[in-house]
């Protein structure tokens, strides 16, 4: 049976049991006993399930399950185990070899996966695509990829034109190594991105707009079957709505921000649980926009802020401080970065060693409650330096394209969420020279830096990459363009008898391991 939710109801504040009750569902039953389906909450609207366009983790998760990898993630671990694969071997550090399981079946009559499906769906991602083609938003997580050679019919060889550090946990085990019918996406076109063809665990049974995705067991899988047979994807934007949709019995799982998900503590047949984040929030200086662009007049802005409060403010404090770019347990996490306290007095001695008299800046952030309570700390705090913030609150189309392009130069702060795998180089290729203009909106621009990215990039001595990892946010600390703030902390709510599944950091869930508890 289909778990539906009326969207309107709930964010009219519809009574929580009517609300089970109008979907047909028995609440009490819903909230004391296992069943075959499942009801998840995501706050973005799926859109492509297709892996070399995906907009995002809410896709990627839905993703992860329709189509099969070479390796993936284990539920609830960084490590990885074989998937389509029945072997999987670095000959060297740019040769892969890999050999397929045979008897794997795509849906919808497509036949079954051979080494050419591989090589057409790692190409089609990591590779420049024909002229006219749309090219992968995801290449660089193929960085290095020379060719996929086909050798038989169910073995190949991944062809690196130099080492890739992170192709494994970034490429292979992840959305951008899921493996496509080839027949199908040329067959399907651009329809493939909304009627995808995979060999997972789970097939797409509907996508609707503002409304979510229902996923139903495949029954040709030929891996461990998943624990439901049916998962309904539900998009609820709005986190109280998702609270009453808990209580009623509507919804199985959700991540909730602390405030929402606290009260739920006591709710009958629910478990919340805190589990540390991989995503990394920070607040940002243009570094070409004057009176930015004097490293003093940084320096005091970084001085002058109070991190601790402003996490108070956004998180109910719940959240931990973050001091670098790359969080525990990331390889490259440095654990000796400083940690700077707020110093008025010598905040406004930079000030006027600057000559900045009188400020009067702008703090770009998006329009949801933590980043405008922090904003508003911020304001308060910055005051007192001589500094007038006026704070500018978007919503996300307004906010993500601000920074895009020539728009980008008129930045003057902001304060923004990326979110994280578990390689250092993921969380470090936004601030490289290259992405001026797309995600680097401090317009950082170290020559160092970039040779130091390269070089971790190719570097498969675990201990070395992470030495220049950590030398590599060095320099991200010396330019004070950057506060950091906190790598976020996801507040799990979900049935008592459920178990649910994800790689740490609980942004990319993993539907085909959640299980009876």
């Amino acid at each position: 049976m289909t778990t539906a939710i009326d969207r309107r109801r709930l964010l009219a504040g519809t009574a929580a049991f009517g609300l089970a009750s109008g979907a047909g569902i028995d609440a009490a039953r819903a909230q004391s006993a296992p069943r075959q389906n499942i009801a998840v909450r995501v706050e973005r609207d799926p859109e492509v399930i297709d892996p070399g366009f995906r907009t995002g983790p809410h896709d990627g998760n839905i993703i992860r399950v329709v189509y099969q990898r070479l390796i993936k993630h284990r539920a609830n671990s960084g490590e990885t185990e074989l998937d389509a694969a029945a072997e999987v071997t670095q000959v060297s550090p740019t040769l892969i070899e890999f050999r397929l399981k045979p008897g794997q079946m795509f849906t919808d009559g497509f036949g079954e996966m051979t080494a050419e499906d591989v090589k057409f769906s790692f190409e089609r991602v990591g590779l420049e695509p024909a002229a006219g083609a749309r090219p992968s938003p995801y290449r660089a997580d193929w960085t290095g990829l020379e060719r996929v050679e086909v050798t038989g019919q169910y073995t190949g060889r991944i062809v690196l034109s130099r080492p890739n550090a992170g192709l494994f946990g970034i490429a292979l085990a992840d959305v951008s190594g899921c493996i496509v019918s080839k027949r199908a996406v040329e067959s399907r076109g651009v329809e493939h991105n909304i009627r995808p063809v995979g060999s997972g665990p789970y097939q797409l049974a509907s996508l609707e707009r503002q409304r979510g995705a229902v996923l139903r067991a495949n029954p040709t899988y030929t891996g461990t079957r998943p624990a439901f047979a049916e998962v309904a994807v539900r998009f609820i934007p709005d986190h109280r709505a998702t609270e009453l949709a808990l209580r009623a019995g509507e919804l199985d799982f959700a991540i909730l921000p602390p405030n929402v998900a606290e009260p739920l503590r006591n709710a009958q047949g629910l478990t919340v649980s805190e589990r540390p984040g991989l995503q990394y929030i920070w607040l940002g200086m243009n570094m070409e926009k004057p009176p930015l662009n004097d490293i003093r007049v940084r320096q005091a802005i970084r001085l002058g802020l109070d991190v601790d409060q402003m996490l108070l403010a956004g998180y109910n404090g719940r959240a931990p401080r973050l001091n670098a770019l790359i969080p525990a347990p990331i390889p490259g996490h440095w654990p000796d970065a400083p940690v700077y306290r707020r110093n008025v007095a010598e905040a406004r001695r930079l000030l006027a060693e600057a000559g900045a008299r009188n400020l009067r800046l702008k703090l770009l952030v998006l329009n949801q409650p933590a980043f405008q309570n922090m904003a508003l700390v911020a304001r308060a705090l910055l005051q007192e330096i001589g500094v007038t913030v006026e704070v500018d609150a978007r919503d996300g189309g307004g906010f993500w394209s601000a920074g895009r392009g020539d728009a980008g130069r008129d930045i003057e702060m902001y304060m923004t969420v990326f979110n994280g795998k578990l390689d250092p180089n993921f969380l470090m290729q936004w601030f490289v020279s290259s992405q001026i203009g797309a995600w680097n909106w401090q317009r950082f621009a170290d020559p160092e830096f970039d040779r130091l990215f390269e070089q971790a990039a190719a570097e498969l001595d675990p201990a070395r990459r992470v030495q220049l990892a950590i030398e590599a946010q060095r320099l991200m600390d010396r330019s004070a363009a950057f506060v950091w703030l906190t790598n976020n902390v996801s507040f799990v709510a979900h049935r008592s008898w459920l178990r649910p599944a994800s790689v740490p950091g609980w942004l990319d869930w993993q539907y085909d391991g959640f299980t009876a508890a």
